[in-house]
C-alpha cells in the first residue's frame, strides 16, 4: 500500500475548513467529504506539513461549545432521543458507531445542546390514572398475589427470546444484579457462550459473528474485537458482505486499527 497523498482538493478543503472548525470537527468532515478515515493527528500533521493556519489565538473563547460528536451521531441522537431514554440512547448509539461513551456524557450532552425528548412525564388531559378511584395504593386483597407466587407467564432460567436487533437473549438469573427487578435477567446468548470459553469480555472489546449470522451461535463462529474494529467492520458493511471475503475484511479492520491506534501514541 502507497503513502496516502492529499489531493489539491483536500488541501483545500482542509484550508478554508480549518478557518471554521477545530481539528475535531474538521477531521470528521475531511473522513465524510472524502470517505477517509483519517485520524486527528494525521489532519494535524497535513495541516503543520502545509503551514495551513486556523487564524485563531490558541486555547478556546469562553462559553466555547467542544463538539463531543460528530455531526451525523448528533443527528442520530437528536432522532433517537425522541423515542428512547438516555440509557437506551447511550447504549444504540454506542452500538451504532463503536464508542464507549457513559451515559452520563451523554445526559450532559443532550442537556448542554438543549436536545429535548418531546415527553413531559405527564399526564395528558383527559387521561386517567391508573389508581383513579382508590385512596392511593390499594393494600393487599383477595386478588393480589401471595408472597412466594409465581405468575403465569413466567419464564424459567434458560429460556430464550429475540430482540428487536435480531440478536437471542437468553434468561441467566431470576434476579438481575444491576436493578431491583424481579423480572429476570437476559443476556445476549453470543456472549454468554463466548465468556463460557474465554473468560469475561475485557472492558472496550464486543463478540461478533464471523459469518455476521445472529443466529449461528457457535464458538467456532464468534470472534473477540474491538470496538475501534467494530466501528470499522460496521462502515464496511461487513455483515452483508461474502462469506468468502470477510476473513480478509476482518483482518484489513484490525490492521487499520492498529495502525491509527499506533499513529495516536506516537
Amino acid at each position: 500500500m502507497g503513502r496516502f497523498r492529499y489531493t489539491p482538493e483536500m488541501i483545500l478543503f482542509l484550508r478554508d475548513g480549518f478557518k471554521k472548525h477545530r481539528l475535531r470537527m474538521l477531521t470528521a468532515l475531511f473522513n465524510k467529504q472524502f470517505g477517509t478515515e483519517k485520524s486527528e493527528s494525521q489532519i494535524k500533521s497535513c495541516l503543520k506539513n502545509n503551514k495551513i493556519k486556523s487564524g485563531r489565538k490558541k486555547g478556546f473563547k469562553k462559553g466555547e461549545n467542544i463538539c463531543l460528536l460528530t455531526p451525523e451521531q448528533v443527528d442520530f441522537v437528536r432522532n433517537g432521543y425522541k423515542k428512547m431514554s438516555r440509557k437506551d440512547l447511550t447504549s444504540a448509539l454506542n452500538e451504532k458507531f463503536g464508542l464507549s461513551l457513559k451515559v452520563s456524557q451523554v445526559i450532559s450532552f443532550v442537556k448542554n445542546h438543549k436536545i429535548r425528548s418531546g415527553r413531559t412525564g405527564f399526564f395528558k388531559k383527559g387521561g386517567q390514572s391508573w389508581n383513579r378511584g382508590t385512596k392511593g395504593y390499594t393494600g393487599a386483597n383477595r386478588t393480589s398475589f401471595k408472597k412466594g407466587h409465581m405468575p403465569k407467564n413466567h419464564r424459567p432460567v434458560g429460556s430464550e427470546r429475540i430482540d428487536k436487533d435480531g440478536y437471542i437473549l437468553v434468561k441467566v438469573s431470576e434476579r438481575n444484579p444491576y436493578s431491583s427487578s424481579n423480572s429476570g435477567w437476559y443476556r445476549h446468548k453470543h456472549v454468554v457462550l463466548w465468556e463460557k470459553y474465554n473468560g469475561t469480555v475485557p472492558v472496550g472489546h464486543c463478540v461478533r459473528f464471523k459469518d455476521g449470522d445472529r443466529t449461528n451461535i457457535t464458538i467456532e463462529n464468534l470472534v473477540l474485537v474491538s470496538r475501534g474494529e467494530n466501528a470499522r467492520l460496521t462502515k464496511m458493511e461487513y455483515g452483508q458482505q461474502p462469506n468468502e471475503i470477510k476473513p480478509v475484511l476482518l483482518n484489513i479492520a484490525r490492521i487499520d486499527q492498529a495502525i491509527f491506534e499506533r499513529s495516536k501514541s506516537s
